[in-house]
């Protein structure tokens, strides 16, 4: 079975999350990798992601951990948008769809 990888780079502006962490990250760039496999079909060529790896070092240790790519482009998506959330680290056991209590402030500058 012929096997392709792909390796991309993500860049967080805010500390960030994603389950199976231990800990919270440290904003910076980071490198995804994403493992994909050949499907066998007659009309058209197909890939199928077998896994998706994000590179974490730490203290002069490099750990590959196992992510959900729509985990992390979500993560990437928070960090982007102020409206979606606060800039730091959700808890790692958050739902997704949890609505927010939103709060206006306004200012009494004339």
């Amino acid at each position: 079975m012929e096997m392709r990888m792909t390796s991309n780079q993500v860049t967080f502006r805010w500390p960030f999350r994603l389950k199976g962490f231990d800990e919270i990250q440290a904003p910076g760039t980071y490198t995804v990798t994403v493992e994909k496999e050949r499907l066998d079909t007659l009309t058209m060529q197909a890939w199928r992601q077998v896994s998706a790896t994000l590179r974490l070092a730490h203290h002069g240790v490099v750990e590959h951990v196992a992510i959900d790519v729509a985990e992390l482009n979500d993560a990437l998506r928070r960090d982007r948008d102020p409206q979606l959330g606060p800039p730091n680290a959700p808890p790692a056991d958050r739902t997704r769809n949890r609505t927010r209590d939103i709060l206006h402030l306004r200012s009494n500058r004339p």
